[in-house]
């Protein structure tokens, strides 16, 4: 059986998001905001709600469950902002902050984040979700990468580096802000 790529539903909340804490276990800015804890479930399923209301979720399943998850936003030129009643470190404040103030002013579909489960990693997964998002999609696309491995990846698919790293405080990773123009016409 091969890996099927998909739009989540909110039905699956409760499994999507236990993939995705799996998943971000061991990535750069979760690391670093959550200081190598888990990532509080209750916190992660909220985070996921809205963009599964609106069919933001593309997940990749496997035989064995789900792989990878991704989750993309809708922007007006604006950057996705946190609810005010949500209680944020001041580490996630400091990512949304900086990240809102590097945010492309024109519209655009925004990869707000992509992982990848451990024991799917180097199989292409992540290739697959951004090929089946990215096709047909008319509009440019901004996402910021973690990692270099991550820039490499996003580099293959058709993402430049957009501008200067953003540094997170208190030694965190560097973000690598990238944008993906909005094909030609004749191109996908």
């Amino acid at each position: 059986m091969r890996t099927t790529i998909r739009t989540a539903t909110p039905a699956e909340a409760d499994r999507v998001a236990r993939a995705y804490a799996e998943a971000c276990v061991d990535e750069a800015v979760t690391g670093w905001v959550f200081q190598g804890d888990a990532v509080p479930f209750p916190a992660l399923l909220a985070s996921l709600d809205d963009p599964l209301r609106g069919g933001g979720v593309v997940v990749a399943e496997g035989p064995d469950g789900i792989e990878g998850v991704s989750t993309w936003v809708d922007s007006g030129g604006d950057a996705p902002h946190q609810p005010a009643e949500q209680a944020l470190s001041p580490r996630m404040a400091a990512v949304l902050a900086l990240t809102a103030e590097r945010h492309p002013a024109v519209p655009h579909l925004y990869l707000a984040s992509m992982a990848v489960l451990p024991a799917a990693r180097g199989r292409g997964v992540g290739s697959a979700i951004l090929r089946h998002r990215l096709t047909g999609e008319r509009r440019p696309v901004y996402l910021e990468a973690s990692t270099p491995r991550a820039a490499r990846l996003y580099a293959r698919h058709g993402f430049r580096p957009l501008g200067e790293e953003i540094a997170l405080p208190w030694g965190g990773p560097r973000l690598r802000p990238m944008w993906r123009d909005a094909p030609r016409r004749g191109e996908s």
